[in-house]
């Protein structure tokens, strides 16, 4: 079963923030979710966060997350953000 895509405006803002070579990682990471979104694979780590609603999953790509849920068959991206303690003030 192929799933749809939904992209919402806060992740398309971001998205467009990335250089080119990661944006199309991440692009490719997300089409690979079309066929499977509840299993990980190599190179594409998916947690279910515990004790939310509707079930959310997290898709760590390099050092960017990326928040889903599914709804039917729509996979619905919510958020999209750089992993955290990615900063140079520590």
């Amino acid at each position: 079963m192929a799933f749809k895509i939904a992209i919402s405006p806060q992740a398309s803002k971001y998205m467009k923030s990335l250089n080119k070579d990661e944006a199309r990682m991440i692009k490719g990471h997300v089409n690979e979710l079309r066929q499977d979104p509840y299993t990980p694979r190599p190179q594409c780590d998916i947690i279910k966060e515990k004790g939310k609603r509707p079930p959310l999953y997290r898709l760590r790509v390099g050092r960017h997350r990326i928040e889903y849920f599914i709804e039917g068959d729509t996979i619905f991206i919510s958020k999209m953000f750089p992993r955290s303690g990615d900063s140079d003030y520590r």
